[in-house]
């Protein structure tokens, strides 16, 4: 089979195009691709489906095996590959939470999903502290929480924590930096801790958009791995960042 290594901000993914042969892809062996130290390596694996005009089925499998709802830089990985493959302006992708819309734009590669939906307020107790929290669902779950440095934060504690209270999910822990900036690192369900996590931006906008802590329709999100903008836009959000190639080759 062949394969393509992309990323979107360090969020890396394995890359399976259908028009180069069957994929033959179960849990067992999406693990052991993803292993870092012997297989490929990455946060999840991509396969491409054969198209219906300018909509493509996509299948996303975490890196522990399981079937994601939704993926935001996969999604943007994928776009660019289809559309410098095959060309055009803009497609669509049929994923397993929807469609999700794709194309070109200032800011690299773009995709527009369905306005995040804010859910419960929490509170997660963590190494003797309360933090405040947000369930929030952008085609998969999410819990935001609010934090003073995310970069000295024990994540898997407070992944554990969230988790343990509402579910599996994906856990953001984030901090304001005025008006249209936040900091972000995000334990991705199913994958741990990754570079970046788009599902996980739009979520952490949308929180702190109803907190108060950002005004701006338009954010950019500091994530380890590099920096995404995520635009509100009513009842859709735009996803925007750079998608890279990193290798190809055959298994």
């Amino acid at each position: 089979m062949k394969f393509t290594k992309m990323h979107g901000c360090g969020n890396d993914f394995i890359v399976f195009d259908e028009h180069d042969g069957r994929v033959e892809l179960d849990a067992a062996r999406a693990r052991t691709l993803c292993d870092r130290r012997t297989g490929i390596g990455a946060d999840g694996v991509l396969v491409i489906g054969t198209p219906k005009g300018t909509r493509w089925p996509l299948v996303i499998h975490n890196a522990d095996g399981s079937i994601a709802d939704a993926c935001g830089n996969g999604s943007r990985c994928v776009a660019r590959y289809l559309l410098e493959r095959y060309g055009g302006d803009s497609l669509e992708l049929d994923t397993k939470s929807g469609l999700v819309r794709a194309w070109r734009d200032a800011d690299g590669y773009t995709v527009e999903l369905d306005a995040p939906q804010l859910g419960s307020p929490l509170r997660i107790a963590v190494g003797g502290r309360e933090y405040e929290a947000r369930e929030v669902r952008v085609g998969n779950p999410n819990v935001v929480v609010f934090v003073d440095d995310p970069a000295r934060l024990d994540l898997e504690a407070l992944a554990a924590a969230s988790t343990a209270l509402a579910g599996p999910a994906n856990v953001a822990a984030v901090r304001g930096r005025g008006p249209s900036e936040i900091t972000l690192r995000v334990h991705e369900r199913g994958a741990g801790e990754t570079l970046a996590c788009g599902t996980g931006a739009c979520a952490a906008v949308a929180a702190a958009t109803a907190r108060g802590d950002v005004t701006s329709d338009t954010v950019r999100v500091r994530l380890p791995g590099g920096t995404l903008v995520v635009r509100a836009r009513g009842a859709r959000y735009e996803l925007a960042g750079p998608a890279e190639y990193v290798f190809q080759g055959d298994i």
